[in-house]
């Protein structure tokens, strides 16, 4: 799955909202897979894995800079709060914001990258709603469609 060009999305209510990366193709999708590095099979993958070559990394929803950090495996990585949505944005290789700072849609807020436990360069993207984790490819597209209704 490829989307085009534009980082924005559709705005007819008020709601800013932008996607991830500017043009992205899905190299790994939400749920069970076999991990690419470690070979574990049925391994969980809680967020989806999105071509990104040290590009531009955009905040998809108004927010605040919850964390920024390390982990051995997400690598460099920044977590968003807006309202009862956190997304994180991992393997980045830099991160253009701090803890606490007020972000706007389409706010550049890293560059993506490979750090981490990686095959290479790509951005992991994940979303979580009231505590649980859902499908972040999901979570794109129904954000989309509903904009644009």
């Amino acid at each position: 799955m490829v989307w085009g060009q534009e980082t924005s999305l559709d705005n007819d209510f008020g709601i800013a909202a932008a996607f991830p990366i500017k043009s992205f193709a899905l190299t790994s999708g939400y749920g069970p897979r076999t991990h690419p590095v470690t070979g574990e099979r049925s391994k969980f993958h809680y967020g989806i894995d999105l071509r990104a070559f040290y590009e531009p990394v955009y905040a998809v929803l108004d927010g605040e800079i919850l964390d920024v950090g390390f982990g051995p495996v997400i690598g460099k990585f920044v977590r968003i709060q807006s309202g009862n949505f956190i997304l994180t944005y991992g393997h980045l290789s830099l991160v253009l914001v701090i803890p606490e700072q007020q972000i706007s849609a389409g706010e550049a807020i890293a560059i993506s990258g490979e750090s981490g436990r990686t095959t290479g360069p790509h951005l992991h993207f994940g979303v979580k709603y009231s505590g649980r984790t859902i499908n972040p490819l999901r979570f794109l597209s129904e954000l989309n469609n509903n904009l644009k209704h």
